[in-house]
C-alpha cells in the first residue's frame, strides 16, 4: 500500500475529511435555504471532527521532541 493509502485509513484522516464535507454541505444548504444555521452547523461539526488529528498530531510532535 502507498503512503497516501495508509494515511487516508487513519480514523483521525477520514473523521478530519469527514468534517470538510460536512462544510460543503452547510455551504450548500446554506445557499439553498438562505439561513446560515446549516453553515454554523457544520462548521462547528467540523471543528469537533477535526479535534482527533489535531491531537493525533500534538501527540507526535511531542513524542519527537523527547528523543
Amino acid at each position: 500500500m502507498t503512503a497516501m493509502h495508509n494515511f487516508l485509513r487513519q480514523r483521525s484522516v477520514q473523521l478530519y475529511l469527514l468534517g470538510l464535507v460536512l462544510i460543503l454541505i452547510g455551504a450548500w444548504s446554506m445557499e439553498a435555504t438562505g439561513s446560515f444555521v446549516p453553515m454554523a452547523l457544520a462548521a462547528s461539526a467540523a471543528l469537533m471532527l477535526s479535534a482527533p488529528l489535531v491531537r493525533q498530531r500534538f501527540a507526535r510532535l511531542k513524542a519527537a521532541s523527547r528523543r
